[in-house]
């Protein structure tokens, strides 16, 4: 079975998973506001920058290299999110959840490099896809009209996202990998997620307490996605 099939199969649950976790729900039915939203930026400035990093430092690595796609890179996309929502003095800072998170990215790409693979499948393709949905939601849910504090969402280098998509699958259908080693990548693709989901439980917190638990329980007693 291909790696892009592997991943895709053995990561549905995840998936799923994490569309009914409780911000995520919040989040595509609208209700989001900006201190949420701009928390939710900054700890995954802290994931992209340190993927990033790595998988730059890594570019001549035999399967790294494969996969490596500058134009996906989200970093300098979330700075420019920062205009809208901080302070020009704003220091951004880690929560515990994306300390864990970026230690992990840091702790794989010097034991198991190709396990990197996961992590840009995970965001890359997540971006790619069900975040442009979520750009129209946060959109209309913050009251931003145009680009404006969603750039995070913005590939200004890649003029068809389906297209992308097709050429990143193949190249990760293409990587010279083991049956091991492609379940390795999934079992950390899984791995990623959990990640993920320790965010979101974070700022959780954030969005109960500029809601109001009322409504955050209005949200989770409708029916989850399936």
């Amino acid at each position: 079975m291909s790696l892009a099939q592997l991943l895709r199969e053995g990561t549905s649950e995840s998936h799923t998973a994490a569309e009914n976790s409780a911000f995520t729900r919040c989040f595509i039915k609208g209700v989001l506001e900006p201190k949420s939203y701009s928390k939710h930026l900054e700890a995954f400035y802290f994931v992209y920058s340190t993927m990033e990093s790595e998988l730059e430092k890594k570019k001549d690595h035999p399967i790294l290299r494969r996969i490596h796609f500058p134009e996906l890179y989200r970093k300098n996309q979330i700075e420019k999110d920062f205009t809208h929502f901080f302070l020009p003095e704003h220091s951004p800072k880690p929560s515990q959840a994306t300390e864990a998170y970026v230690n992990h990215i840091i702790e794989i790409a010097n034991s198991s490099p190709e396990l990197l693979v996961a992590h840009s499948y995970v965001r890359y393709l997540g971006d790619l896809s069900g975040g442009q949905i979520l750009k129209r939601v946060a959109a209309k849910a913050l009251g931003i009209e145009g680009t404006n504090g969603l750039d995070f969402y913005e590939f200004p280098e890649i003029s068809s996202p389906k297209d992308f998509k097709d050429r990143y699958r193949k190249a990760l259908d293409d990587l010279p990998l083991s049956e091991e080693e492609k379940q390795n990548i999934v079992n950390e693709a899984n791995r990623v997620f959990q990640l993920n989901q320790a965010i979101f439980d974070e700022l959780e917190d954030t969005l109960i307490s500029s809601i109001g638990r009322e409504k955050f329980e209005e949200v989770l007693a409708s029916p989850a996605r399936h």
